[in-house]
């Protein structure tokens, strides 16, 4: 039988404990998700990277066939791939890009809120490099 009041002292035995680190696995994982959910919440706005808001039209049509797209903002900027120019590069690219192809449809993406001489000012620039159409990208809007 052993005697509970053994006076023997219990021996702990010592923690083989280094230096404390951080583990990054979990850190990683963290930081990716996050990443996926900026991701996947970001709205991209269209793919020329300027924000327009168009007007709207009930009477929009589709137009199928080549097409050479100005975009103006709401300053009155013109933008053509996504550079900035001016009237007179507007005509000299709509006579290159009509040379050869006179069925080409210029497009102009104008935000609802441009100045309508801005607008004249691009038409105008348009038909003197030999523009034949020239249309205006609208929103189709719903019936009333």
């Amino acid at each position: 039988m052993t005697d509970l009041h053994d006076p023997t002292p219990i021996r702990i035995p010592e923690l083989q404990a280094g230096k404390p680190e951080i583990s990054m696995a979990p850190l990683i994982d963290v930081v990716f998700l996050l990443l996926i959910f900026f991701v996947a919440t970001t709205i991209f706005p269209d793919e020329r990277g300027l924000l327009i808001e168009r007007p709207s039209s009930t009477t929009a049509e589709s137009l199928s066939g080549k097409q050479l797209r100005f975009v103006i903002d709401a300053g009155g900027r013109v933008f053509y791939h996504n550079s900035r120019i001016d009237p007179g590069q507007i005509t000299r690219q709509v006579r290159e890009q009509l040379s050869g192809r006179p069925d080409v449809t210029i497009l102009l993406e104008v935000d609802r809120r441009t100045a309508t001489a801005a607008l004249i000012k691009v038409m105008d620039a348009c038909r003197q490099g030999g523009a034949v159409q020239v249309g205006i990208v609208t929103e189709m809007a719903d019936n009333p």
